[in-house]
């Protein structure tokens, strides 16, 4: 049953009014946390992407012809800049940065992933192998591996030891052996022709790095596993199927994982036993009024959250063992193409179509 909260409607107690912004906040279930708008950061074009770093102190933000590095820390901004050789916009549609938080990628319409050092803020690297553009990113928990899925209909296996800075940071090392030896996961078989309907939009690790999730123009969700061994496949363990459109996000959580798609609706899987076919939807989230574009997922204790952006404007949080959401934020003037929580979850992000990326703080009350 979709959760319909309206400001209209709600108590007056579970309203937060903040100028351009206000927290809906779900009269059914205790209120345990605020939110409060911390920073607006303005760009000149569309966000597509925002991510944090492991220890929360970077925020990056994915655009038209550039990456945008906030060291919030300490209040600086740093801009990367995606050259197009085409003279064609070249959109930032995926970015990561690296667990030692060393390294910041982005993929793009162009198909190149390029890799900086956060460190010197020089390109280091700029990965080719990609046949169509890249929309998402992820690297493996232990930092050895990066990979990366397309508009192609592959995930790509990157081996992130090779990231290195050259001696004197002036130039960018070849990479002609990573592309030799980069592993090309399929969502079919290699006997059966691609076709775009298989386009990867989304991508996620396990905890244990044996594992990657990929969503789908199809609907699907597929899993690979990828344990860095000779063991690790390049088709499919396990499929599902559940949702009625393209899956845009993809996020493991303890003992599952949740999709989100085009059709509105987040699903809670239990994937506890992969490749065994007991895999089964747990419950199904509903109460965005359009198509789902983003999620982040958040574990503390035995809390399971998961936040996620609409085309419909709004940022929601849910409670994964119950399916009920906690609050909807409002604010943004268009649609909402991207969202992240920090690993504490003190900080969400959101980034959108009105070219603002906005940083909520999240406390308990």
């Amino acid at each position: 049953m979709a959760e319909e909260l309206d400001s209209t409607t709600v108590p007056v107690d579970f309203v937060k009014e903040g100028g351009d912004w206000l927290a809906i906040f779900n009269p059914r279930v205790p209120r345990q946390m605020d939110v409060q708008l911390a920073a607006r950061y303005v760009h000149d074009g569309v966000v597509c992407s925002v991510k944090f770093s492991l220890d929360g102190t970077l925020l990056a933000v994915g655009m038209e012809g550039a990456v945008v590095l906030y060291n919030l820390a300490l209040g600086e901004k740093f801009t990367f800049t995606l050259e197009s050789n085409s003279g064609k916009p070249n959109h930032a549609r995926a970015i990561c940065i690296s667990p030692d938080g060393h390294f910041l990628v982005a993929g793009s319409e162009d198909r190149l992933i390029r890799v900086w050092s956060i460190t010197n803020r020089m390109l280091v690297h700029a990965l080719e192998g990609h046949s169509g553009e890249v929309y998402a990113l992820a690297f493996t928990p232990d930092n050895n591996t990066l990979l990366s899925a397309s508009g192609d209909c592959t995930i790509r296996v990157w081996d992130a030891t090779q990231f290195a800075e050259t001696p004197d940071a002036s130039s960018i090392i070849l990479d002609e052996t990573m592309e030799a030896n980069c592993r090309v996961l399929r969502p079919v078989s290699s006997g059966v022709k691609l076709s775009s309907k298989l386009a990867l939009t989304s991508i996620a690790v396990d905890s244990t790095g044996k594992f990657v999730a990929g969503g789908s123009l199809d609907g699907m969700i597929r899993i690979w596993k990828v344990d860095g061994t000779e063991n690790g496949s390049t088709e499919p363990v396990e499929t599902l199927s559940g949702h009625g459109d393209a899956v845009y996000s993809v996020q493991f959580v303890e003992g599952g994982l949740v999709s989100a798609s085009v059709d509105r609706a987040l699903k809670h899987w239990n994937i506890s036993e992969v490749g065994v076919g007991r895999t089964e939807c747990r419950k199904t989230l509903q109460g965005h009024k359009d198509c789902i574009l983003a999620t982040s997922a958040l574990q503390v204790g035995r809390d399971q959250r998961v936040v996620s952006s609409s085309r419909d404007g709004t940022v929601r949080m849910w409670d994964l063992k119950t399916g009920m959401v906690q609050f909807v934020i409002q604010g943004h003037k268009n649609t909402v193409t991207t969202v992240d929580l920090c690993k504490d979850g003190r900080l969400l992000a959101s980034g959108s179509g009105d070219c603002e990326v906005r940083l909520c703080k999240r406390e308990l009350t």
